[in-house]
């Protein structure tokens, strides 16, 4: 008898962690998932629309519509109230407004609110008068609150600043070539693209149903088995038509998480399809020299300043930034 319980508590003792572990690579979840194609949508409860945060400084162009000569391209980089070597480095390269004597282009970094000293909240304030190129808004800047920092620039952009032809949108960590940036729209005020464009490095993926993942998901918070297509937020592109489009439906759509899932929720109810390019970079690239870097439009994983400036000035030397 004591044999036969002897053998039971082995095998408890083998299946429970098995059944934990099958739990926790949510191998069971994924078993429970709907039907994108048949059953998606959006969103999933009654909650409520998107808040919109407080301003606490604007760009000093803010509602300059009527310039002679409307931007090409407006570049709102996403940026911390502590990362502002990184800001200055992006100044001084691919951020430089007048980088090219015949395009027009603006340039925006996008800013919240952290746990940093009163001193470092007082150096941006000082930062933004002195370049006025800081839009802030009253939300905690955190990981997970990227989704409001992009809004907050979709907002604006719409409300305030709809005037520019392209809009590249840019986490700070990034390195860019303004030069492919603009080969990639077209020469002049015409481009080849369609009118409603959202460009950038394109995935097609499902949830990651992994409990013990920083981007695990349950599916209490989104039930279907894969996502809708998506740009990488790290680096994307819109139109003016896309942009004010996406700021339009994007205002009724409660935010999700992450900011690039939520662009590709937007995206897929305004009926905008996402345009892939290989030539935004979701991962960094070896450098070896500027021709591996000859035809990149944005590298993430240059979230060191001197880095990033050494690069871009030998691209920029050899022609390619």
């Amino acid at each position: 008898m004591l044999k036969k319980h002897y053998k039971l508590l082995v095998k408890c003792a083998l299946v429970i962690p098995f059944i934990i572990l099958v739990d926790l690579l949510g191998l069971l979840t994924h078993l429970c998932e709907l039907d994108f194609d048949r059953h998606y949508y959006y969103p999933l409860h009654n909650e409520s629309a998107p808040i919109e945060y407080e301003y606490l400084q604007l760009p000093s162009f803010t509602d300059n519509r009527n310039i002679a000569e409307p931007p090409r391209l407006t570049i709102l980089v996403k940026s911390a109230v502590g990362n502002l070597q990184r800001r200055h480095a992006i100044r001084k390269t691919w951020g430089y407004e007048s980088r090219f004597s015949d395009v027009h282009i603006k340039r925006v970094f996008l800013l919240g609110v952290t746990d940093e000293s009163d001193a470092a909240h007082d150096a941006a304030e000082a930062e933004a008068k002195h370049y006025g190129d800081i839009l802030r808004a009253n939300f905690r800047d955190a990981y997970f609150n990227n989704t409001i920092k992009t809004m907050m620039g979709l907002r604006w952009a719409s409300e305030h600043f709809n005037n520019s032809d392209f809009y590249l949108f840019v986490d700070d960590d990034y390195y860019v070539s303004i030069k492919n940036v603009l080969r990639f729209l077209g020469k002049g005020r015409q481009s080849h693209h369609n009118k409603e464009l959202f460009a950038g490095f394109v995935f097609e993926s499902t949830p990651l149903r992994h409990k013990f993942s920083k981007w695990y998901v349950s599916l209490e918070e989104y039930p279907f088995d894969r996502w809708p297509p998506y740009v990488t937020a790290g680096a994307f592109i819109l139109s003016r038509d896309a942009l004010l489009k996406m700021y339009e439906v994007g205002r009724t759509i409660p935010l999700f998480r992450f900011d690039d899932i939520y662009l590709g929720i937007v995206a897929y109810t305004a009926h905008i399809p996402v345009h892939h390019c290989e030539r935004f970079l979701f991962h960094k690239m070896p450098y070896d020299g500027p021709e591996s870097f000859s035809n990149v439009i944005a590298s993430h994983g240059f979230g060191d300043p001197v880095e990033m400036e050494r690069v871009w000035n030998e691209l920029r030397s050899a022609n390619y930034a």
